[in-house]
Parts: C-alpha cells; sequence; structure tokens
C-alpha cells in the first residue's frame, strides 16, 4: 500500500492507538513546515494566503460530513467546539442538559462548570436503544442532549438517525462528539440529522494537536443566540481599512473569534485530503477487516470482549483472563507494539494504513 509509507512510525512501531493520537503522514509535516517558512520569510503573507489554506481545509472536512463549507468554525480542539455550541443555546435558569453517562469527560467538563443555573443528568447508553433512553427521562426543561457518536474506552457506536429524529421533533438539540468516529467510519450529518457535530483533528484525523471543529446544521442556526463571535467571524476584504466593520457571517463561521492556527490547520487539511483520496468508506472497510482478524484471535485466546460487536466501529478494547492487562500492555510495548491500557483493559484501534500481518503478529505476542 502506498499511502503506507506516508506514515514514517511504520518503520519502527506497530502502532494501533489511533484513538489516543493519530500519527500525522509526511504531506501534512511538510505542509505545516512549509507554511512555517513562508512565516519566517514573509512575515505575513497576507489575507489571500490564509483564506486558501481555511477554504481548503473547511472544503474537505464538509466532504468528509457531506456538510457545506461555511457551516463549518474551526476551533482548537472538541472541548472548546462543544463549549461554542453549549453556550449559543438560549437556556433559560432551570434548563435541563441530557449527557451520555459513558461520555469522554469533555463533554462533562463543559456542561458542568461552564452553563450556570442549568441541570445537567447523566444517562447510561450503553447497549441501549437511545430513543428510549432519552423518552424515559426528558421533560418540558430538556433543551439538550450530548452523545459520543464512538465510546472512548468500549469502541461502541452509537445509532444516531432514530434519536435524532426524535429530538427534532421535540425542539431539543442534539450534539454529537465525534472525535472517535470521524476518519475511522463513514459519517453523513446531514441524512444523521446531527444539530452540531464537534470533531478534534488529532485521533483518526491524523492530524497536529490543537486543531479541530464543529459542524452547525443550517436546520438550528436561527434559534442560536449567536454569540462567541470575533472580528475574523466576519467577511473581510482585506485589512487595509478597520473603520467599516462588516456584519458577522450568517452561518458557522461566524464562530471563529480571531487569529487561527493556520499552520496547524495547514497539517490537517493534507491529513484530510488523505483521507478523503482514500475513500471514507474504504477506510471502514478497511479497519472493520482487521478489526474482524482482532476480534477473532482474541476470542481464541478467550479474552473477554467489552466491545458490543453489532455496534464496532475503529476500536476494539478487551481483557485478558489469565494476566492482567497492564502484563500484556507491557509485552506489547517491549515488541514495538503501541495501543492503550484503559480500566485495566487493552484497547485497540488501527487505521486503513495497518496491516493483517501486524494484526498477526500481535495475535502471537499476546
Amino acid at each position: 500500500m502506498k499511502n503506507r509509507n506516508l506514515f514514517k512510525i511504520t518503520k519502527n512501531l506497530i502502532y494501533l492507538n489511533h484513538a489516543s493520537t493519530g500519527i500525522m503522514p509526511e504531506p501534512a509535516v511538510k505542509k505545516m513546515v512549509s507554511v512555517i517558512n513562508d512565516f519566517q520569510l514573509q512575515g505575513d503573507p497576507g489575507i489571500e494566503y490564509q483564506n486558501k489554506i481555511l477554504n481548503a481545509c473547511r472544503e474537505r472536512i464538509a466532504a468528509l460530513l457531506n456538510g457545506k463549507p461555511e457551516n463549518v468554525a474551526f476551533t482548537s480542539n472538541t472541548s472548546q467546539a462543544i463549549y461554542i455550541a453549549l453556550v449559543n443555546i438560549p437556556f433559560k435558569t432551570g434548563d435541563e442538559i441530557i449527557v451520555m453517562e459513558e461520555c469522554f469527560p469533555a463533554a462533562k467538563y463543559i456542561a458542568e462548570y461552564n452553563i450556570p443555573k442549568i441541570t445537567v443528568k447523566y444517562l447510561s447508553f450503553s447497549e441501549k436503544n437511545p430513543v428510549e433512553v432519552v423518552a424515559n427521562a426528558i421533560n418540558k426543561k430538556t433543551r439538550a442532549v450530548i452523545v459520543d457518536y464512538v465510546q472512548y474506552f468500549t469502541g461502541e457506536k452509537l445509532p444516531l438517525r432514530e434519536l435524532s429524529d426524535y429530538l427534532r421533533k421535540k425542539g431539543i438539540f442534539f450534539i454529537v462528539d465525534g472525535i472517535q468516529a470521524l476518519g475511522s467510519i463513514d459519517i453523513d450529518v446531514v441524512s444523521e440529522k446531527v444539530d452540531i457535530f464537534a470533531c478534534g483533528g488529532s485521533k483518526w484525523l491524523n492530524g497536529p494537536h490543537g486543531t479541530g471543529f464543529f459542524y452547525i446544521s443550517p436546520y438550528i442556526f436561527e434559534r442560536m443566540k449567536k454569540v462567541h463571535t470575533g472580528w475574523l467571524g466576519a467577511p473581510w476584504k482585506n485589512f487595509n481599512d478597520f473603520s467599516i466593520l462588516p456584519e458577522p457571517f450568517r452561518d458557522g463561521r461566524r464562530f471563529e473569534l480571531g487569529t487561527r492556527n493556520i499552520i496547524g490547520i495547514a497539517g490537517l487539511s493534507e491529513s484530510i485530503k488523505l483521507i478523503l483520496d482514500y475513500g471514507p468508506k474504504n477506510i471502514e472497510g478497511k479497519i472493520g477487516r482487521l478489526n474482524t482478524i482482532l476480534l477473532n484471535g482474541l476470542k481464541e485466546k478467550k479474552y473477554q470482549i467489552l466491545t458490543p460487536e453489532d455496534r464496532i466501529a475503529g476500536i476494539v478494547t478487551a481483557r485478558p483472563k489469565n494476566s492482567t492487562a497492564e502484563n500484556v500492555y507491557n509485552r506489547l510495548k517491549e515488541n514495538k507494539i503501541i495501543i492503550s491500557l484503559r480500566n485495566n483493559a487493552l484497547r485497540f484501534s488501527p487505521h486503513f494504513y495497518n496491516t493483517e500481518e501486524e494484526i498477526d503478529f500481535v495475535l502471537k505476542v499476546i
């Protein structure tokens, strides 16, 4: 596979840890170095230069989500995206937010500490019908539901469409943390009817840390408060005259406050281009084949499988019965195999450039 050569880590390690940190491919690294050099040599390359990078990345993100570029806003990470989403919901004192109990701490911290006078209600979605979970808990004060598309520990993929249909009929905002999904499975935010999709760039998208974005559906944009708007949330033609302030964008771009991480966005853009070139459906299929081999091998070795196989995405999590997870983890590391140790369990997360031979070797080591 020619794309495999673009990931230098493959020369030294078997890396199955993309649910923790993705690996930047060579085109992303080279692009970032090129942008750094341009700033170093030119000082300010100009608004046209920056817009070219921003527009290309926005278009690629939109293509990956099947959304529109103008509905994508850049952030520094998933947490910031969730924060912007929540501060723009027109809450009233006493309103409620439902948060997936199993979700990553990102959403929990934002909901608990940044939205005063709001009640946060935690519900378990694990291996349950999400509509039934929500239907049994909502009331007239429920304003938003936050879930992880793919749960960070077990890798369980939540079925979204029925839940989004239900919430839309109720007028409840639907926020999805997609960082463990996008880049590992094919996603269509329009058909899934997601109101807000928050994502960081540093995991399955193989982008640099400090990059992220969110998609906001035009369906709910007018219901939002339109706060968290800065001077770069407006359509400047040039930076020669600041005496007349243009009106902010009437779409997702208005939520970008000021100077963006152009260097990081340039790298993220190249990483996403590689994913688009390979094809999201092809990537989902390749990861699925690798995880099938992995699952079958772990079952043969009598491991406890923690990932629901009918809701699998990119992650496989298992626990050994005849040893501690830490012992197996250390043995894998000694053999230059990198995974995650989580809650006394082993979390594997291969990507499209990994090979069946690598999975076979992992199974021999454990």
